[in-house]
């Protein structure tokens, strides 16, 4: 039987919404990079998020999905 290590890439849950977006929510970038969603947030609110976010909302940011396979290792 195949294990994956807890923090493997193929260890993550699946996207939601998968469908060729070139862009990542936060909750699905903060997955992929092993983080939170409430600590990326944070992080990009104080201007200090591993990959710079796109601002849609006051409230809401999306990741370039090409930057966070960059970050994560994870091929595009």
């Amino acid at each position: 039987m195949h294990t994956t290590e807890p923090n493997s890439p193929s260890s993550y849950p699946p996207i939601q919404g998968n469908n060729g977006s070139l862009f990542y929510s936060e909750t699905e970038a903060a997955a992929r990079l092993g983080l939170h969603r409430t600590t990326l947030r944070a992080l990009a609110i104080a201007g200090r998020a591993p990959v710079e976010p796109i601002p849609l909302t006051e409230h809401r940011r999306v990741y370039r999905r090409a930057d966070i396979h960059r970050l994560a290792g994870l091929e595009t």
